[in-house]
């Protein structure tokens, strides 16, 4: 059923000729006269007796035309409201991330508000994974995909990690610099109950001897102890390159190297605040790529003389 064949019964029912309901929807009356009768072809029922004072309403014609002329008011209600709908658009966007996601964000505001324009974006602290039928926010930024078909992923970059020391702690312990660092340096740790490192306590696990005896549950406080010279950490490349008290002591390593995700419900990817809000944070992830990933920018190749 298309909205544009109840058209012709709505105009032809309440002009009662041919000629006047196509004058209502600004086309031929011949034109008219054709998709009317190919209709009722379709459906296998006449809906108009053509008669010397005008279209009267068949059997079927009475059961039909009530309908499209509801679907007439319903359809002219929403053309009242279209101006209106903008100003009740989303203009607000939340985003939950963890502190290590809101340092990628922040680092780049001014960027980021440029590319929000008028919209704005709230930070959400959390490190579950949010429940996006709540909508209690619209967007998260995580390193793994969603586990119902109800959630889109799309990915903006990837995060890798290296081994840090603060330049004193490495000074006085110059174990730090070969394999040794594993077995004769103290390391700080991830709480065990945190849910977004499993893969970074695996890989610890698989190299020392004992359990870190210092262990926190957020990025940030362990960059902290890192500077202050507690021992040796797993931090961000892009957090532990941009600390001059830090000493990066190895290559970014390729197994704790995650692909960053913005996850958001299948019903909100069409909202226009929503997906700006998407596009200017994948922007973001872009931009910084080469600083994410630990690797020196890529510089452009001087045109041949």
């Amino acid at each position: 059923m298309n909205w544009d064949d109840l058209k012709l019964v709505d105009a032809a029912a309440r002009m009662r000729s041919l000629s006047g309901a196509a004058r209502s929807l600004d086309i031929s009356q011949p034109q008219l006269s054709r998709r009317l009768k190919n209709f009722e072809d379709r459906i296998g029922a006449r809906l108009f007796d053509r008669t010397p004072t005008g279209l009267k309403p068949t059997e079927a014609g009475l059961r039909l035309i009530p309908l499209a002329d509801d679907m007439r008011k319903n359809a002219e209600a929403a053309s009242r409201i279209l101006p209106d709908l903008s100003g009740s658009a989303l203009k607000v966007v939340r985003v939950a991330v963890d502190e290590v996601r809101a340092r990628v964000l922040s680092d780049r505001f001014a960027e980021l508000t440029d590319l929000m324009q008028d919209i704005e974006l709230e930070l959400i602290s959390s490190h579950l994974h949010v429940n996006h039928q709540s909508r209690s926010i619209e967007l998260q930024i995580r390193n793994c995909l969603p586990e119902t078909d109800t959630l889109i992923a799309r990915k903006i970059g990837d995060l890798a990690y290296a081994v840090y020391g603060s330049a004193r702690y490495v000074a006085d312990n110059p174990a730090a610099h070969s394999d040794e660092r594993y077995s004769a340096c103290n390391w700080l740790g991830f709480a065990p109950d945190d849910l977004w490192y499993p893969s970074h306590m695996r890989w610890l696990e698989t190299r020392l001897p004992d359990r870190p005896k210092l262990r926190s549950n957020t990025m940030t406080t362990l960059m902290n102890m890192t500077q202050a010279g507690v021992g040796l950490a797993l931090l961000p490349v892009f957090m532990g390159d941009q600390n001059p008290a830090l000493v990066r002591l190895t290559e970014p390593l390729p197994e704790l190297t995650n692909a960053e995700h913005i996850i958001v419900h299948r019903d909100l990817r069409r909202e226009p605040a929503v997906r700006t809000a998407m596009d200017a944070i994948a922007t973001i992830y872009h931009s910084m790529a080469p600083l994410l990933q630990g690797r020196p920018p890529s510089v452009p190749l001087a045109a041949a003389e």
